[in-house]
């Protein structure tokens, strides 16, 4: 078996963070989305990340980051498409371009899926798939709040400079009356994917494709690791 943990911005992160999240994880298959890391007390397996604006924000950090030996996986950019460091890919907003485990056994150049928005979730879990990952966490994959009136759409951005487009912005995610919006439907196309589990650690999530669980029920699961699946 092979197994990811996702970490996402999402707020319902926190609820995990206050049941000693970081403790449970601990040694396991990380792989921190955007800022993520800069909450961890220990460094992930590997960094996310699509915007160049990030990059350009977030240089120094991701330098070290690299310096400690954690790869850096990215979209590919020409702002850094020099940079031997950063793994980059190639992506597509297209489902028709979505090749799923077959990604990087097609000719020609892959493609990761990215979705309507361009979401590094979106990415990441195209490239845990592409990877043949068979059990996947999702942590921080909310695709917004429960209320639109709430701001605090990111687990992190009270605790750390965020400059994102998405962070405190939830009109992003949900529509004023809280429906979601359309391009949620872009997770969709991952839950087809035959052998592969996806779990979404969060009970509030708007992204209805996977199955639901709570952090109890994540911290059982990586307890008894593969004994479960």
């Amino acid at each position: 078996m092979k197994n990811v943990i996702l970490i996402g911005g999402g707020k319902s992160v926190l609820e995990g963070v206050k049941l000693g999240l970081w403790n449970k994880i601990k040694g396991k298959e990380i792989w921190s989305i955007n800022y993520a890391f800069m909450t961890m007390p220990y460094l992930p397996s590997r960094e996310v990340f699509v915007d160049r604006c990030f990059y350009k924000n977030n240089v120094d950090a991701l330098q070290a980051l690299s310096e400690q030996k954690v790869p850096l996986y990215a979209r590919h950019q020409d702002t850094y498409a020099a940079i031997d460091e950063i793994k980059k890919f190639q992506t597509t907003r297209e489902t028709t371009g979505y090749k799923g485990k077959e990604t990087f056994k097609t000719d020609g150049t892959p493609h990761l899926f990215v979705g309507q928005l361009g979401l590094s979730g979106t990415f990441a879990l195209a490239l845990a798939i592409a990877e043949e990952y068979t059990t996947i966490y999702l942590l921080g994959y909310d695709f917004g709040v429960v209320d639109f009136n709430d701001k605090h759409t990111h687990y992190y951005q009270k605790d750390i400079k965020v400059v994102s487009t998405g962070a405190g912005n939830p009109q992003i995610y949900i529509n004023q009356d809280n429906s979601v919006k359309d391009s949620v439907r872009d997770f969709e196309i991952f839950s087809n994917e035959q052998n592969i589990k996806i779990y979404n650690v969060s009970t509030q999530s708007r992204i209805p494709y996977f199955e639901k669980i709570d952090y109890s029920t994540f911290f059982h699961f990586i307890e008894i690791g593969d004994k479960y699946v």
